[in-house]
């Protein structure tokens, strides 16, 4: 299969959502949640962010199954399956996506000490539609390329899904907008982002990560990834994902 590539210079510093269904938490904090919110609440923003952008620190590997639903004013309804395995290592993450089990899609990602990770979407050059973007999944929905978007401000915290949160305002790199992540203010990892037109005061895309679930080894399991846009939804629902140590054989996924 010949594919083509599409590199960006921003990178994932945990699990992506879409790509597994799991987050990390950070395996810095305490188990004690009044001793994690203290820690958190002491930390300036951009230590908080560099804290929540390291990468996975161990070298594991894991797989997911799922369905994905996009539904738009303009183009109707449509379903699919998705299917993913990935491995990691203190520095790189390979993921492979494959789509309604025809389109597949790699990832590659790199991490440096003095240089931001650097992440590479691998295409197929011919899609059997419907593919990946046309259910309103772009890139960094894949990889969360925009938490390391350059830090504006931070704005006051909210409470979201009765988790107190920290809300980061993220610049485009070349000003293409802005995006408001709110991230969980004990364990770091996101559960909301909405993307602004430059100007703009209303979000034209949201994303949220519903149905936060404790997994082994201070992980997040997610079943439930939800993005929204003016006139269309996408709802991405995970029914198995794991993650194992290199050597571990996997579990039966359960049955369609």
């Amino acid at each position: 299969m010949t594919i083509r590539n599409r590199t960006c210079r921003r990178g994932i510093a945990f699990v992506a959502a879409l790509c597994l269904g799991l987050v990390s938490s950070w395996p810095a904090l305490a188990e004690d949640a009044d001793e994690d919110e203290d820690i958190v609440a002491e930390l300036p923003a951009e230590d908080f962010l560099r804290e929540v952008r390291r990468p996975f620190r161990q070298e594991a590997w894991g797989e997911a199954t799922g369905s994905v639903q996009y539904v738009s004013d303009q183009h109707g309804q449509r379903r699919g399956t998705i299917r993913l395995r990935m491995t990691f290592a203190p520095d790189s993450l390979h993921a492979q996506l494959v789509l309604n089990d025809h389109n597949v899609y790699g990832l590659e990602q790199r991490h440096g000490d003095a240089m931001p990770a650097q992440t590479r979407v691998d295409l197929p050059e011919k899609e059997t539609p419907p593919g990946l973007f046309e259910f309103g999944i772009q890139p960094e929905d894949l990889t969360f390329a925009f938490i390391y978007w350059d830090f504006k401000r931070e704005l006051p915290g909210e409470t979201y899904l009765r988790r107190p949160c920290r809300v980061m305002e993220l610049a485009h790199p070349q000003g293409r907008g802005v995006v408001r992540v709110w991230f969980s203010g004990s364990h770091g990892y996101p559960l909301k982002a909405q993307w602004y037109e430059t100007g703009a005061s209303e979000p034209w895309r949201t994303l949220e990560l519903k149905g936060a679930k404790k997994h082994d080894n201070d992980l997040w399991f997610i079943k439930e990834v939800r993005l929204d846009g003016k006139g269309w939804k996408t709802r991405v629902r995970f029914d198995h994902a794991e993650l194992n140590p290199i050597g571990k054989e996997a579990q039966p996924a359960p049955a369609r």
